[in-house]
């Protein structure tokens, strides 16, 4: 298979419509999530991931399952998997 698995560490934009205190938001953060997944592709602008996939029975097709797209401006970190 020609694609790579990668440990992404990223940066969640977080909202809460509850009244705040300004203490509390300033202390209100992105959470930071992680995805290990198989780069589907990336560039400049997204990187679109996968976790899993199904190939066709002739192997000549393949479908792609769990599919996310970040803006490279959210990833914090990449690492590959081995």
């Amino acid at each position: 298979m020609k694609y790579k698995k990668f440990k992404i560490v990223w940066s969640d934009p977080t909202g809460d419509s509850a009244w705040h205190t300004a203490e509390e938001v300033e202390s209100f953060f992105p959470e930071q999530c992680v995805i290990e997944a198989y780069v589907f592709s990336k560039d400049k602008k997204y990187i679109r991931t996968f976790a899993s996939y199904s190939i066709s029975q002739d192997g000549n097709d393949m479908t792609f399952g769990d599919v996310n797209v970040l803006p490279m401006s959210c990833v914090l970190e990449i690492k590959a998997i081995k």
